[in-house]
C-alpha cells in the first residue's frame, strides 16, 4: 500500500501519510514525494483546499523515520542532500497556491511538527501533543525546517522548544502559536469540515496572492519587484475581484466558483 494517499472529495484534496504503524514518520522517499504531490495538486484548477493528515487516531507524524539515519542522513553531504529533500517539501507546502489546512491527532513532533508549521491553518484535536524533542539524537534542525517554524514563533521560542526536550498539549501550543484552533477530538472533523467550506468560499486569487506577497514581503522586496506587480495583475484584473466588488455593492454573497485571474 502507498505511503502517500491522496483523496478529492469535491474540492477538497486530502493528502494522507500513510504509515500508521509507524505513527506515520515520514521517509526520505515520502518527503520526495510529498513535494511532487504538493506540486501536482497547485495545478489542479478543481481544487480549492488542500488538507494534510496522518492515517489512524495515534499520530499526525512522529517526524523523520530515524531507522534510516544511519544510511541516509550521516555525513555532510548526506544530511545536506536529506535537508535539501525536506525542504523542497516544506517549500511546496508554502507556495501552493491553494490553503493548506494540517489536522494533527496524537503526536506532531520534529519533522511532523516542521510540517505543521509548514501549513496555512493547523487544527489540533485535544489529544495532540507537540514539540521538538531532538537533542537526544543529537540532530540539528535544517534549513528549510527553521524558515517553516519561524512563520510561527521567534527564534528564541523554536529553540525553547528544543531545550524543553519534551511535548505540549494542544491547548500549551495554541497559546504558544503553533497550533490555530484546538477543538474535542469528536468534533475535528466537523470543524475541519466547516473550515473547507469557509476556506472554499474565499477567492482563490486572494488566497493566492495573500501567500505570495508575504513571501515577497519576508524576503525585503519592495513595490518595484516584478513578481509583485503580476500579482497586481492577477488580482485587479481578474474576475474574482469584479465578481467580489460586484457582490459586495448588490449585498449578496460572491460566487467564485468560476471566478479567476487573468
Amino acid at each position: 500500500m502507498s505511503e502517500l494517499l491522496v483523496e478529492r472529495t469535491g474540492t477538497i484534496a486530502t493528502v494522507v501519510l500513510n504509515r500508521p504503524e509507524r505513527l506515520n514518520a515520514l521517509t526520505l522517499a515520502m518527503w520526495r514525494e510529498l513535494a511532487r504531490t504538493v506540486r501536482a495538486l497547485a495545478d489542479e484548477p478543481g481544487v480549492r483546499v488542500v488538507v494534510l493528515r496522518g492515517a489512524g487516531e495515534r499520530a499526525f507524524s512522529a517526524g523523520a523515520d530515524i531507522r534510516e539515519f544511519p544510511e541516509v542522513r550521516t555525513g555532510r553531504a548526506a544530511a545536506a542532500s536529506y535537508d535539501r529533500t525536506v525542504a523542497a517539501a516544506l517549500q511546496a507546502i508554502q507556495e501552493i497556491p491553494q490553503p493548506v489546512v494540517a489536522v494533527l491527532r496524537g503526536i506532531v513532533v520534529g519533522g511532523g511538527l516542521e510540517l505543521a508549521a509548514a501549513c496555512d491553518v493547523r487544527l489540533a484535536s485535544e489529544d495532540a501533543r507537540l514539540g521538538l524533542p531532538i537533542g537526544q539524537l543529537g540532530v540539528m534542525p535544517g534549513l528549510g525546517e527553521c524558515r517553516a517554524l519561524l512563520r510561527l514563533l521567534p527564534a528564541g521560542k523554536i529553540v525553547e522548544l528544543v531545550l524543553r526536550n519534551e511535548l505540549l498539549d494542544a491547548q500549551k501550543a495554541h497559546r504558544l502559536g503553533l497550533v490555530t484552533e484546538v477543538v474535542p477530538v469528536d468534533r475535528l472533523e466537523q470543524r475541519l469540515q466547516e473550515w473547507c467550506d469557509r476556506l472554499a468560499g474565499l477567492s482563490p486569487d486572494t488566497v493566492r496572492a495573500t501567500k505570495a506577497v508575504l513571501r515577497l514581503a519576508a524576503s525585503g522586496r519592495d513595490e518595484s519587484d516584478e513578481r509583485y506587480q503580476q500579482l497586481l495583475e492577477l488580482v485587479y484584473g481578474g474576475e474574482a475581484y469584479r465578481e467580489g466588488v460586484q457582490a459586495f455593492l448588490e449585498k449578496r454573497t460572491p460566487d467564485f466558483r468560476t471566478r479567476r485571474g487573468r
